[in-house]
C-alpha cells in the first residue's frame, strides 16, 4: 500500500514536471534592447552573431542626433550578451560614421579561416550614393579591418540587416539592391573578391532582397516589393542567375522579410508584415514552409496591436530559440528583441 502511494506520488510529480518542462518550452522573452533617448531618435536595423566564447554581439543602427530620417547621422553600435540574449552589456561602437550621411545596415558572417566579416551601408547622401562595405575581424569583434569597398561609387546601392549567407559550395551571396534591381554580391574567395549576379526585377521594381539555400542546392531569394507582397525568384547556379519573379503567399505591404531555416526541424521560417492592403506595417507575422517554401502555414502574428508599427526583423538561431530582432515606431523608434522557441511557431 505504501508502494503504491509513493508511486503515485512520484508520478504526480513526473506529469507536473512535464508539463512544466513543455510550459517553458513555449515561454517567450520580450525587451526594448536599445531604447531611443533625448539625443537618440532611433534605433533599428539590427543582427545577432554568436562569438566563440559562447556570448552574443548585438550590432544596430544608432541614429544619434536629428529626426532619425534613413539619411540621418547614424553610426553601428553593438553590444554583448553572456546569457543567451536576456542581458545585455554597455554599449560601444562598431563603425564609427564615416559618410556623407551615416553607416547603417549591419550583417555578419563567419569566414572559414576564423574571422567575422562586418557587411555594412556607407551612405554619402540621401539617395544618389551609397556603398556597400566590408570590415573583418580577428579577434573575435574587438577589433576591425579598415574598410573594402565592394559596391561601385556612384550609385545607391542598399544592403538589409541581418543578411549574408554560405552555400554548401562555400560561396558567400551578399544580398543588395539598386535603383529596383534585386541581386547578389557574389565570392568564391572568402571576400576578397566580389561579382555580381545576374539581377532581376518585378513590375515597379524590388529591394531589400533575403536569400536561403534549398535542400536540392536551389537558392530561394525573396524580394520586397509594392505589389502586395514578397515576390520569390530561385538560381539552380549558386545565384549566379535567377528565374522571373514571381509572388508568393507572404502578402502584405511594402516592407522586408527575413526568412530562416529552423534547425530542429529544417522548416524555413519567414517573417514580414502580413497585412494585404494597408499601408501600416502592422502586423508583425511568422509562417512555416515544410515544403521548401512551395506553401507557408502556421500564421501566426508576434506583434498586433492598434496604434504601432514593426519592421525590419532578422533572425538568429540560438539553442533553438529563435532571437528575433526588429524596431517599433510607436514613442521613436527603439530596437526590440524576442526571443521565441521552436514550438512557438507551431501552436
Amino acid at each position: 500500500m505504501v508502494k503504491s502511494v509513493m508511486w503515485t506520488m512520484i508520478s504526480i510529480g513526473l506529469v507536473a514536471s512535464a508539463k512544466s518542462s513543455a510550459q517553458q518550452s513555449v515561454t517567450s522573452f520580450h525587451s526594448v534592447v536599445a531604447p531611443v533617448g533625448e539625443q537618440n531618435p532611433r534605433n533599428s536595423e539590427a543582427a545577432i552573431f554568436p562569438l566563440k566564447d559562447g556570448s552574443l554581439l548585438l550590432g544596430w543602427t544608432e541614429f544619434y542626433a536629428g529626426s532619425g530620417a534613413d539619411h540621418g547621422p547614424a553610426r553601428i553600435s553593438g553590444k554583448h550578451s553572456r546569457d543567451g540574449g536576456r542581458n545585455w552589456g554597455e554599449k560601444f561602437t562598431l563603425v564609427e560614421n564615416n559618410g556623407g550621411c551615416n553607416v547603417m545596415e549591419v550583417n555578419f558572417l563567419r569566414l572559414r579561416d576564423g574571422r567575422i566579416a562586418l557587411f555594412y551601408c556607407q551612405k554619402n547622401s540621401a539617395s544618389s550614393d551609397c556603398r556597400v562595405m566590408m570590415r573583418t575581424s580577428g579577434d573575435e569583434a574587438k577589433t576591425w579591418s579598415p574598410a573594402h569597398q565592394i559596391s561601385p561609387s556612384g550609385k545607391y546601392t542598399g544592403l538589409t540587416n541581418g543578411r549574408s549567407i554560405r552555400l554548401k559550395t562555400g560561396r558567400i551571396l551578399l544580398e543588395a539592391w539598386e535603383n529596383g534591381d534585386s541581386y547578389c554580391y557574389l565570392s568564391d574567395d572568402e571576400g576578397s573578391t566580389w561579382r555580381e549576379s545576374q539581377r532581376v526585377k518585378p513590375d515597379k521594381g524590388s529591394w531589400e532582397p533575403a536569400c536561403i539555400e534549398l535542400k536540392d542546392g536551389r537558392v530561394l531569394m525573396l524580394m520586397r516589393t509594392g505589389l502586395g507582397g514578397q515576390y520569390q525568384s530561385l538560381s539552380q547556379d549558386g545565384g549566379e542567375t535567377w528565374s522571373t519573379p514571381a509572388p508568393t503567399p507572404l502578402v502584405g505591404t511594402a516592407a522586408p522579410v527575413s526568412i530562416s531555416r529552423i534547425p530542429a526541424t529544417g522548416h524555413l521560417l519567414a517573417v514580414w508584415n502580413h497585412n494585404p492592403g494597408a499601408t501600416r506595417r502592422s502586423p508583425l507575422t511568422a509562417a512555416l514552409s515544410k515544403d521548401e517554401g512551395a506553401t507557408w502555414e502556421h500564421f501566426r502574428n508576434i506583434e498586433d496591436a492598434s496604434g504601432d508599427a514593426w519592421a525590419y526583423p532578422a533572425v538568429t538561431w540560438i539553442d533553438g530559440r529563435a532571437l528575433l530582432t526588429y524596431f517599433n515606431y510607436t514613442g521613436g523608434l527603439s530596437l526590440q528583441l524576442k526571443i521565441l522557441p521552436t514550438a512557438w511557431f507551431y501552436q
